[in-house]
């Protein structure tokens, strides 16, 4: 099965047409019952959300489009779509209530979501301080100047305490005095007997963040000694942010896949291959491919229409790329 979505013809924001095409078969589908499931198993809902609960949608009045069923679709599918990078998945009911699946693709430069209508959105009003003219309150002027006034009994603190005062204050200094006394006395002692023992220790403080760096690896590093530690979003990000070569994203890839971790396998696959890496699409091509599937976890059987996909998709990048053009036109017959 091939599912492509086209634009309208002409565009209007927010609708396009959606492909179906059955290997084999020539019969124009007049509705159609699917499911859409993006990367991390969550399915598209009615109102536009990811929920792990899947959800069958059905569309009606099915025509004739590119040698296949042509549907109409509005915002509530297209625009989530739009808005996901993640491959999805569609997975069609026919009526003669066999499954079919394969991976949904769009034709991205050429679809508009409804928010691209140029709708003037609503800014609001303006809203204006209210200044009241109540008289100028601060009339406790004469309170200020009043109170004031009424300090003058000072001179009562004069009497004779003043010298005691003095002495008292001796006190203090004389018991800082002592305490710095000890504190030298004490910081001498600490450093005079501890003796010989202070080189080793130092000798040995360069050794550690050495070991500690070989022991443990960098969280953030695109391993696959991360890939149990940490979740699969997290994990993909950092490998997007170290933009790592092919051949080191590959391995990363087939770690993955051994661990089961069919998510992120899945994920780096389809950004390096979308974002233009001819070898790495090659290789998710050939996940696909009947003449080179390998049965695992994550791909467990062949996908005659998802290969050429990413086939098709190295050819966008690389017209030339002899092995895309044969496999592509060995598909297609």
């Amino acid at each position: 099965m091939l599912a492509k979505i086209f634009p309208c013809q002409p565009s209007e924001p927010g609708f396009a047409q959606l492909m179906i095409r059955l290997r084999g078969e020539d019969a124009l589908l007049s509705n159609l019952n699917f499911t859409l499931c993006n990367n991390e198993q969550n399915y598209l809902q009615p109102d536009r959300s990811w929920s792990p609960a899947p959800h069958l949608f059905t569309i009606t009045g099915g025509y004739p489009f590119n040698n296949g069923s042509g549907f109409r679709i509005g915002p509530d599918i297209l625009d989530p779509l739009l808005a996901s990078t993640s491959q999805v998945q569609i997975q069609a009911q026919l009526a003669s209530d066999e499954t079919r699946s394969t991976t949904l693709q769009l034709v991205r430069d050429e679809l508009f979501s409804s928010g691209a209508r140029g709708q003037t959105a609503d800014y609001g009003g303006s809203s204006v301080l209210k200044t009241s003219a109540a008289p100028a309150e601060p009339v406790s002027e004469p309170e200020v100047v009043t109170e004031p006034e009424q300090t003058p009994p000072e001179p009562i603190r004069a009497p004779t305490t003043p010298r005691p005062k003095r002495n008292a204050s001796l006190i203090p200094i004389i018991i800082a005095v002592l305490l710095v006394l000890l504190i030298a006395a004490a910081a001498a002692w600490w450093f005079l007997g501890r003796g010989h023992s202070t080189p080793p220790a130092a000798d040995k403080q360069p050794e550690t963040p050495a070991v500690a760096a070989a022991a443990k690896p960098d969280a953030s590093e695109c391993s696959p000694a991360n890939l149990a530690n940490q979740s699969e979003l997290i994990f993909v990000q950092n490998c997007v942010q170290q933009k790592l070569d092919s051949d080191k994203l590959l391995t990363i890839i087939q770690a993955a896949k051994d661990a089961k971790q069919c998510g992120v396998a899945q994920r780096l696959y389809a950004h390096s291959a979308q974002g233009g890496d001819t070898k790495v699409a090659l290789a998710y091509a050939a996940e696909y491919d009947p003449k080179d599937h390998k049965p695992s976890e994550c791909f467990k059987t062949p996908d005659p229409d998802t290969a050429a996909y990413w086939y098709d998709t190295v050819l966008q990048t690389d017209p030339e790329n002899q092995q895309a053009k044969q496999r592509l036109e060995e598909l297609r017959k």
